[in-house]
């Protein structure tokens, strides 16, 4: 007997079991005089198969940005973070803004943001961060690694392995540099992996919510609010060759966000 196929194509009305009738059409396959039917999908049922299937496309993709953001410590509030959506509101904020812009595009140097908290240091840090890839850390974190590194903790890594990193990832940012006490150890980490990355020519983004000496009022300078008390002076040598100071004296960025994100539904400001 001759095994030839023979298809046929016919519009008639069709039933789903989830959505009733529906046109569409019976494709009938005869094999070897052997009819076989093989009804269309389901127009409603397809275009819900194919929105699922977008759905998890979508999360898939989600979740490998969030996965990236994570392995650059970055925190969960900063991974809608751009350039495009930072609210630059004001004359100096537009001019910080393309400056990270620029650095983004030609990374030389050392940025410094210092001012005080909320005026979207961290929001432009990050932003720069993504274009470049690397690491954020807080001044805080960096010291607690390298101190359960050598003594022990929820920890396998070794000092030279957190070194390694902060001395050659391609940007590395550090954080509220001032929230940590002053002392040898923190000069030492900070002199060794400020002076690595300037030996490298590899760029750093420093964050500081405080003020420049020369802004300060107090009678003994540099006080505790001021960035030099924080920093050894081959820090701040290598600042003043090829870094850009950014002093944020704007309002606070937070509240402001707040306020428009809000208007006046999030109750009093305190």
């Amino acid at each position: 007997m001759s095994e030839t196929a023979v298809m046929e194509n016919e519009v008639v009305t069709l039933v789903c079991e989830k959505h009733g009738e529906y046109n569409g059409k019976m494709e009938r396959y005869f094999w070897c005089g052997e009819p076989r039917e093989f009804p269309s999908e389901c127009p409603v049922c397809k275009q819900e198969r194919e929105e699922e299937e977008r759905l998890k496309e979508e999360m898939a993709k989600k979740q490998q940005v969030i996965r990236k953001w994570q392995s650059m410590n970055i925190d969960e509030r900063y991974y809608e973070a751009t350039f495009d959506n930072f609210d630059a509101y004001n004359d100096e904020l537009k001019g910080y803004l393309e400056t990270c812009r620029a650095f983004a595009e030609k990374p030389d140097g050392k940025l410094v943001m210092i001012g005080k908290n909320g005026n979207g240091k961290t929001h432009l840090a990050v932003s720069v961060l993504k274009k470049l890839g690397g690491v954020i850390y807080t001044a805080f974190e960096i010291g607690v690694n390298l101190r359960q590194s050598f003594y022990g903790g929820d920890t396998d890594i070794k000092e030279h392995e957190i070194y390694d990193e902060l001395c050659t990832v391609p940007l590395l940012v550090i954080d509220e540099v001032e929230k940590i006490k002053d002392s040898e150890f923190k000069q030492n980490w900070m002199s060794y992996v400020i002076g690595k990355r300037y030996n490298k020519m590899l760029p750093i983004i420093i964050i500081a919510n405080c003020h420049a000496k020369k802004d300060c009022t107090e009678r003994v300078k540099p006080c505790p609010d001021c960035l030099e008390y924080h920093l050894e002076s081959d820090v701040i040598s290598r600042i003043v060759e090829d870094g850009i100071v950014m002093n944020f004296r704007s309002g606070d960025y937070r509240r402001k966000i707040r306020e428009t994100r809000l208007g006046n539904k999030g109750g009093e400001k305190l």
